[in-house]
This record gives C-alpha cells, structure tokens and sequence, in this order.
C-alpha cells in the first residue's frame, strides 16, 4: 500500500456529511474499530492499512507482508451480518471511498477500498492457530464475527474509540517514544499480560528486566481477554498498586493495550514484539504459554517463534524466560535453572489457577500474588462464586495440581514424601483448603526453622540465644541420662544372661537417643570457638 491511513482531527462536521453523501457504509464492532485506530497511528507499523489479498496470503503462509517486511498474524477487514454482505456485494467497488459505522451510528472512519477478495475461513484458522476446532477462542472468532469478502484500503479516522476508564492511559506509539525520550531511557524493554492479575512470576521476571534495561514497558491488555478473567479496571489498578509500592518511578511505564486477545500463541507473540517496538521499545519478554489457550500450543512454542525472522529485521529483542514458581526452601520465586529442590517445596504460579482460588473464595498467598495486588484482584474476578456442584470453573483438585503440587506427593509442604501421589481429580474443596492452610501456616517456617537449627549452634555470641530453648536441652539431656542409669543398674542386677542380652539392646538404643539429643552451646564453649587472638587493630 502506496499510502499510509491516518488520524484526521480537525474534520469538521460539514466535511464528514459530504464525504457520507452517495457513500456506502459498512457496520463495524468495537474490535474493528479499535483496530483501526491502531492501524491510523502506527501501532502496526508497517502495515499502513487493511491487508490486500497479496499481504493476506503471504502473511498467512510465510509470517510477512508482501513487500517481505516481517508481520506474523493476518489483519484482513471481512465485516460480518447480513446487511455489511448485501453492502459490499451491491454497492462497494474497487476506488469507492466508503463510511464506516460504529454500533452507535456515528460515522467514525472512510475507507479508501483498494481491493475487494474472499478468502477461506478453515484455511485461516488452520495456518494461525494450527486448528480449525471451533473451540478454540481464535478459531470462534474467526468463524462467528468475520465475513467472507475483505475489504483492503487506506483508513482515515476522524472519530476515536472511547477507552472510558483508561483514557488516562491511552498513548499514541509518538506520544510514548516521546515519554521515554523525557525519562531519559534508552534501552526499554515490554512486558505484556492479559487475563490475569499481575503475581509473583510477572514480578520474578519484571525484577530480572529492570536489572538489566532502563524502563520496564508494562502493556496490560484492556479488552475482555476471556470470559473467565479480572476484569480490566482491576488488572490496571493491580499494576498501578505494584509499582506505587514496590517499583521505583521511574524505571516503569504502564501502557495498557486495547488490543483483542487473539489466542494464536506463537504469531501473537512476534505482533506483540512489533507494536512494543513501534511504541519504543527496545526488547519485549516471554514466559511460559505465552498468548496461547489449552494444549493447542506447547509451553515455550512462542520462543522459537522467532527463529523465523533475523533480528536487525525486526528491531526489537525477545528475551525469554521459564516457568516461575515459589520455592518454600529457596525462600522466593525461582525457575528450574536455579533451584534443586523437589516438589515437596513447591508451590505454583499459575494465572489460571490463581483466578480459580479466588474464585472459591479464598486470597492468593502472598508467596504467589502480593498480598496488596491480591486483595483487588479478588473483587474484579469473574465470575464470582461457585457453581450449584459446588465447583468454579475449574474443580478444586486441578487448582491443587495448579498452585499446591507438594499436596499431591508430600504429607506436608516440605515434609515427608507419600508413598503414593495423591490423584488430583479425586481431591475435594477440604483438599484445597488444607493446602491453603499448609502454605499460610509453613511456609515462612521452613527457612525460620533451618535458621533456629543453625542459629542455637553457630552463635558465638550467646545473648541471642532463646534460653527456653536451651533450657530444653539440657533438661532432655538430663532426662535421658536419668534413664539410662535406671537402665544401667537393671543390667547391673540381671543374672539372666539371655535377659542381659535383651537390656544391652535396650540400654544401646537408649545412648544412640542421648548423642542425638542437640549439643548445649554455652558462652564458654562459644567464646572457645574464637581462634584468632591476635590484638583487633592489627587487622584494620
């Protein structure tokens, strides 16, 4: 496309009368027109309008435009209903100059028409998410809100769509390099999130980045991503509250994206890496199952996404991460490439599951969602409550198999492990609660308790010492040995040697239990443990 679509403020009302006079007009949802408006100020860059035929099909089968500019996911306008099909089939021409109208009836955008062409909707679905199951939430949308004629052309918008509650937030990809030119940073690195509250494996990440970029480039996505979900405002506010307690000011740019949540897993991440570099970043991140929906993707297909592109070519830099998770011996969030751990010490991060503990009713622990963000998320979820089964969306043993998995194979979290791992689907809503409780009540105390252990012996200086602790001790000591020497003397007494026999095993168990017994560390033996003699300023 020869020319770029554009935002025209200053059209006056006379002017959009006689561009409607004689013009058809299309009917067009708020996604279209949302994605219009993206397209207008260059968030799709370079895509400078409604995809020709020719972009179509080379995007679908090759990931790119067809001049060869990389753009992973196909952006075709194929207005659906019945009335938008007679239109275009009886009144809209290739060179026509059309009206597009928003659900209110407001004329809010001309369409220059380049082209008009079909396309195959199975084709599409089948080449964008690797399926053509209608259960599939991309593939539906495909089906049900899509018609089958496109239209391709040049966009001019006069009218804007109303972002209501993020109004504030909303920037144009100028408005935001013009932001961080302000703040002084030059290496800005995004990171976008969609159905679920911002938890600990976000932030496990987000720390990472701004250790090593100047701004974190935080893009919440603002539209309704699933029908089970936080609701937007809330999502937002559970940013907001993140970085005014935790994040320092300026190291973070919150840059919410009224985008449609596509579910097309590997090609959505690569369109997301595209409108964060036309926005002004300079690299973008990626978890596990990044924009992908049940088990249609694997877990890191979006990662090797972009193998299929030369870097310099797209000008922004993926980086990726693993599966976070919070590891009770660890003591914080780690991935399996720095922690050894076993199951019996974790406790999962998982979006789904976190949205189905709040569901139940139930606050998120602070180890996976702080507990600030939690309380807010809690009252955006949706929907509420359980069902008249008794069950969220999701049965109360799969958020155990989710959050809770030291449940399924230990007796408690980091305790023993079963001799059987529990079956998940058998587990019931008292399973899920002792699971909670066991992460409300143990998990600080793992590393309190391994620190108690190492504190009563490694103290050089005893004032710290908790007496009552030593108290006990001694006094275990003492008991011990008041029964071995209760023992001692019936050996003593004994006259029948196969009864001795007996008592020595009895008296050997005994003494094995008083060498176990801790160690008393007194100030005198503490004070042993000082080798270095020397006079102190020696060393300065």
């Amino acid at each position: 496309m020869a020319s770029k679509s554009r935002i025209v403020d200053d059209r006056s009302v006379g002017e959009i009368e006689e561009i409607k006079k004689g013009a058809a007009s299309i009917m067009i949802d708020e996604e279209a027109w949302v994605t219009s408006e993206m397209i207008a100020v260059g968030a799709l860059s370079p895509l400078n309008g409604f995809m020709t035929g020719a972009d179509y099909h080379s995007v679908l089968s090759e990931g790119r435009l067809a001049d060869g500019s990389p753009f992973p996911v196909v952006l075709s306008f194929a207005p659906a209903g019945k009335r938008n099909a007679e239109t275009i089939a009886a009144k809209v021409t290739e060179g026509d100059t059309i009206i597009l109208i928003n659900q209110g009836r407001e004329a809010v955008a001309t369409l220059e028409v380049e082209e008009k062409w079909s396309y195959n909707k199975k084709e599409r679905a089948q080449k964008i998410f690797g399926t053509t199951d209608d259960k599939h939430p991309g593939v539906r949308q495909v089906y049900e809100r899509m018609g089958d004629v496109s239209l391709a052309g040049r966009l001019e918008l006069y009218k804007r769509p109303d972002w209501g509650a993020f109004e504030p937030f909303r920037k144009s990809p100028e408005e935001s390099r013009a932001e961080i030119k302000k703040q002084g940073a030059r290496d800005v690195v995004a990171f976008w999130t969609g159905a679920n509250p911002v938890h600990r494996g976000h932030e496990h990440i987000q720390r990472n980045l701004m250790e090593q970029y100047d701004m974190l480039m935080a893009a919440p996505l603002v539209t309704m991503a699933k029908k089970e979900q936080v609701t937007s405002e809330y999502r937002v506010a559970c940013y907001e509250v993140l970085f005014k307690n935790y994040y320092p000011k300026h190291k973070v740019l919150l840059l919410p994206q009224k985008i449609t949540y596509i579910f097309a897993g590997p090609r959505e991440a690569v369109l997301h890496a595209i409108i964060s570099r036309n926005y002004g970043a300079t690299a973008i991140a990626f978890g596990r199952d990044y924009a992908g929906v049940g088990d249609y993707f694997g877990k890191y297909e979006a990662h090797s996404a972009f193998d299929e592109y030369d870097l310099a070519e797209l000008g922004i830099k993926p980086v990726f991460f693993r599966e976070v998770y919070f590891c009770a011996r660890c003591g914080h969030t780690v991935t399996d490439d720095t922690c050894k751990h076993g199951p019996e010490f974790t406790i999962g991060i998982s979006g789904t599951g976190i949205r189905d503990l709040m569901r139940y009713g139930f606050l998120p622990p602070k180890e996976i969602v702080r507990p600030e963000v939690a309380r807010l998320a809690i009252q955006g979820v949706v929907p509420k409550g359980v069902a008249p089964d008794g069950f969220a969306v999701s049965p109360p043993g799969k958020v155990i198999k989710r959050l809770f998995p030291f449940y399924l194979v230990a007796h408690r979290l980091g305790g023993q492990m079963r001799n059987e791992p529990l079956d998940w689907t058998t587990l019931n809503l008292n399973n899920l609660r002792r699971a909670l409780k066991e992460v409300r009540e143990d998990s600080e105390n793992i590393l309190k308790d391994i620190y108690r252990e190492f504190e009563y012996g490694a103290d050089i200086d005893r004032s710290m010492t908790s007496k009552w602790v030593q108290d006990a001790t001694v006094t275990a000591l003492e008991d011990q040995q008041i029964a071995i020497n209760l023992i001692d003397a019936r050996l003593e007494a004994e006259t029948d040697e196969s009864a001795k026999i007996e008592i020595r095993k009895e008296l050997d168990v005994a003494k094995g239990i008083l060498s176990e017994i801790g160690k008393v560390i007194t100030e005198k033996e503490a004070k042993s443990r000082v080798w270095n003699l020397d006079d102190y300023e020696s060393y300065r």
